[in-house]
This record gives structure tokens, C-alpha cells and sequence, in this order.
């Protein structure tokens, strides 16, 4: 004897909103994917220094010498920033000893920004950047970017840490290969375009400059 009908609607309405909630979250990640596999707008009037020109960076304080410095532009809200936290780590960890690593914050609230970065217990300093003055003096406009220095405060590389949001590709990890250059005393390497080609969330102190 075949079943009515009405034994089956609440189970094939459970499959179908199954089926529709499983839809919306591909859609999401697919979503956010693209939106931060796209360049990020550059602001008008930005200007970027090119390599080997002398930064001056009293906007920040006062900033560590001796050694080459690392700036890592952070945003806790930025899915891009917290995708590399690894990364981060991994560095830290290889060229904590011989490097001086700080992180620049910048967020539209700097407090809840301090806080979810002490949450993360990354192990880096931190500067608070929210007027973006280190930022455009750096030459950046999104997150996240590294900034790299030579002793003597001459930019060395400025750029993505990889090509993929995780930095799991080795061949494309530039801020480590740029950091292993610096140490060695080599010229600094010529990357392709990618490498210098923002990706991810413009910092909050550019959006009125991009119109965003």
C-alpha cells in the first residue's frame, strides 16, 4: 500500500530549504572570494615612493632601529587580515631574531581594533595608524600589505605577502623571499606585478578618497 502524499511534504520541504540554506552559502563564499579577488581601488591622490627611497616615519613614534623593519598593515575586521594570521606567525617565528616586526592598525574604531589584536596574541608590537598618515607615507591603501625596510629606513619592498588569501603557495610568498634578499645583502628581487597589485579591503582612511 503506497502512502498518502502528506507523509512525504514535510520531508521533501526539508530537503528543499536544506538544498536552499546549502545554495546561499556557497553564494557568500563565492561572493566573497571575487570581491576580494579583484584589485583594490587605488586612491587619486596617493603617492608611492619607489624602492630605495628614504621613509621618513615619525608619524608613528618611535619606531625600532638596528635592523630591518617589517610593517604589517592590519585591520582585525578585514577577512583578508585574518586569513594570513599564520603566515604572520610563521615569520615571526623565522625572523623574529634578526628583523624588527610591527603591526600598523588601522580600523574605523581603534580601540576594538587594539582589542581583537591582543585576542589574537599575535606575537608582533603594534602602532596605531588611524589618520593613515604611516599608511600613505608607506605608499599603502589596503590589508594586508607589508612594508619592508633596510636599516637605514630605505624601502626595500612594498606589497602582497602571496598570491592566495592563506600565503601557502612558497613560490609566490614575497614578504618571506623579500625578507631572506634583505638579510642576504642581494639586490632587492624583481617581483612580477601580482606581487605589488593591492588585493583586499582599502584601508578605512582611503574610503572617501576612492569614493567608497
Amino acid at each position: 500500500m503506497t502512502p498518502p502524499p502528506s507523509l512525504f511534504r514535510p520531508y521533501l520541504l526539508m530537503v528543499v530549504f536544506s538544498l536552499v540554506c546549502l545554495s546561499g552559502i556557497g553564494f557568500l563564499f563565492w561572493y566573497e572570494d571575487m570581491q576580494y579577488a579583484r584589485p583594490t581601488p587605488r586612491p587619486a591622490s596617493l603617492v608611492q615612493l619607489p624602492v630605495g627611497s628614504a621613509l621618513r616615519l615619525e608619524a608613528a613614534g618611535k619606531m625600532p632601529g638596528g635592523k630591518p623593519l617589517l610593517l604589517h598593515f592590519f585591520n582585525p575586521s578585514c577577512p583578508c587580515s585574518r586569513f594570513n594570521r599564520g603566515h604572520l606567525r610563521e615569520l615571526y617565528a623565522q625572523f623574529g631574531p634578526k628583523v624588527d616586526m610591527v603591526v600598523v592598525l588601522q580600523a574605523k574604531d581603534t580601540l576594538e581594533a587594539i582589542r581583537k589584536y591582543r585576542d589574537w596574541e599575535l606575537p608582533m608590537p603594534y602602532v596605531t595608524d588611524p589618520a593613515g598618515t604611516l599608511a600613505e607615507r608607506c605608499g599603502v591603501y589596503a590589508t594586508p600589505q607589508a612594508v619592508l625596510l633596510s636599516p637605514d629606513a630605505r624601502l626595500y619592498y612594498r606589497g602582497n605577502y602571496n598570491t592566495g588569501r592563506y600565503c601557502v603557495n612558497r613560490d609566490t610568498q614575497f614578504a618571506r623571499r623579500a625578507l631572506e634578499a634583505l638579510l642576504a645583502d642581494q639586490p632587492a628581487p624583481l617581483f612580477p606585478g601580482v606581487a605589488q597589485t593591492a588585493y583586499g579591503c582599502l584601508l578605512p582612511a582611503f574610503e572617501e578618497d576612492s569614493g567608497q
